[in-house]
């Protein structure tokens, strides 16, 4: 059973309205990207990707706000998010990491998961740059790297990983399962598995799930699931791994599916949609990004985020809710 989680959505909601957390108002104002990660103490980071910057207006519009393509926000124990961190300064952000071969904002990064190891934040971060497509699709995935972040997340290093131009783009979620951390990728709309030993994520010693094994070889990593979501989730509840996500075709097949398998690289059932956003029947508006967090999920239950946005900036620009995540909650 799944169900609207208004607690969550309206906390976002909050958040922006009173400009995420800094004294002038500018902070997180909307943005996509709802991915979380857990800290010592049991403290939550979010981390997002295109970020509007407040301040929010009082009927929730923006004005001329501020942009950039990553920030993080700090939560609590219960998820609620209560600061903004970016580069640069409350006067004059900037996204929270860029790569070094960047050249007037090209390319940019767009967080992926996140994992606390080593001692580290250590975030995937995908390498983005324009392409000659028709706006406002004209952008494309270059690579994939590990952005490794201090205790005050300044960018610590960037380490260049597996996954590019036309492989596998690794880093839709991380899951930490005894001794390894396995490392979820998509290519095509289909599920891929590796893993490293935890400690040891940023080298490249991966081992590839072939379908029946390990091998140290990239290009054996074997096509697990089909038709998923550009983003998706595989994570432990009541002794099963669940797999959370949309389908690939987002703008006519609006469900949120779930299925299920004994081990973190299956078999998985057969998906089951539990969950149709209200807000993918709105003209214009488009939901997408399911994510999964355990951090903030009671046992027998799972909350999930999808993002919302809209096809016009326009409608983003006259209300900032229309790209700002909901959640929801499953319950087993």
């Amino acid at each position: 059973m799944a169900a609207a989680n208004t607690e969550l959505t309206e906390a976002f909601r909050r958040f922006g309205d009173s400009g995420g957390g800094w004294s002038n108002h500018g902070g997180w104002g909307a943005s996509d990207g709802t991915y979380t990660a857990e800290l010592p103490g049991h403290q939550v980071v979010w981390l997002m990707n295109d970020t509007f910057l407040g301040p929010v207006n009082p009927d929730e519009s923006m004005t001329n706000p501020g942009f950039i393509h990553g920030s993080v926000l700090l939560g609590g124990r219960d998820g609620f998010p209560r600061y903004t961190i970016t580069g640069g300064t409350h006067d004059a952000p900037t996204s929270i990491a860029s790569p070094p071969d960047a050249v007037n904002g090209d390319p940019w990064y767009w967080n992926a998961a996140g994992i606390f190891d080593a001692g580290r934040l250590q975030v995937f971060q995908g390498r983005i740059g324009q392409t000659d497509g028709p706006p406002p699709w004209n952008f494309g995935w270059l690579g994939s790297d590990i952005v490794t972040y201090d205790r005050h997340f300044a960018v610590e290093k960037i380490t260049r990983t597996y996954g590019q131009t036309g492989g596998v783009n690794w880093g839709n979620e991380l899951l930490r399962v005894g001794g390894h951390i396995y490392i979820y990728g998509e290519l095509n709309s289909t599920m891929y598995v590796a893993r490293a030993r935890s400690g040891h994520l940023i080298d490249k010693h991966w081992q590839f799930y072939t379908g029946s094994g390990w091998s140290s070889a990239e290009s054996d990593a074997a096509p697990l699931v089909t038709d998923l979501g550009a983003s998706y989730s595989v994570t432990p509840v009541n002794g099963r791994y669940v797999l959370s996500t949309t389908a690939s075709a987002i703008f006519v097949d609006h469900q949120i599916y779930l299925a299920t398998a004994p081990t973190p690289v299956g078999p998985f059932t057969p998906k089951t949609p539990v969950y149709t956003p209200p807000e993918s029947q709105v003209s214009g508006i488009y939901t997408y990004n399911v994510a999964a967090h355990l951090q903030i999920s009671r046992p027998g239950e799972l909350v999930l985020s999808y993002n919302v946005n809209a096809q016009n900036g326009d409608d983003i620009l006259a209300d900032a809710n229309n790209n700002r995540p909901r959640f929801i909650t499953v319950r087993f």
